[in-house]
């Protein structure tokens, strides 16, 4: 059964353009190789890590969209971890359902709104109990004494 999935992976920055080019020509075979197909691939550029990894704090980021059977993920899983210019990687299976973009308040459909405003006639009655309690007064039985 076909699935779609996305890969991030992070190549090492000391690789040159023709490298580069070469490692995401190759994870693109894989997906081939694999019998499926890809359909939207995202170079994000060189970015500064959050940690150092394998002694490198800069990383090429780059997002694959494509879609594989399932049985051919553990090998291409595999094979990612095994290429020694991929310093990370992250494959995740896409939904069947697309997300859809969240909409700015100005835009929401009116029938999404919540009603913000308080009802006053709860708001009242709790107003009454606490009234209440209060008048009552509060019973010395129940407030430990204070030591003097």
């Amino acid at each position: 059964m076909l699935r779609d999935y996305e890969v991030t992976y992070i190549l090492n920055a000391a690789l040159d353009e023709e490298g580069t080019a070469a490692v995401i020509e190759k994870v693109n075979q894989l997906v081939v190789t694999g019998g499926g197909s890809v359909t939207e691939v995202h170079a994000w550029g060189r970015r500064h890590l959050a940690y150092p990894i394998e002694h490198n704090r800069d990383g090429f980021y780059v997002t694959t969209r494509f879609s594989m059977p399932t049985e051919a993920m553990v090998a291409f899983d595999n094979d990612l971890r095994l290429n020694e210019s991929i310093l990370r990687h992250g494959v995740f299976r896409q939904d069947e359902v697309p997300i859809k973009p969240a909409l700015p308040l100005s835009q929401t459909p009116s029938h999404a709104v919540v009603d913000m405003q308080p009802a006053h006639v709860e708001e009242e009655a709790d107003q009454d109990d606490i009234e209440a309690v209060l008048e009552e007064g509060i019973d010395p039985d129940l407030i430990p004494a204070a030591e003097e």
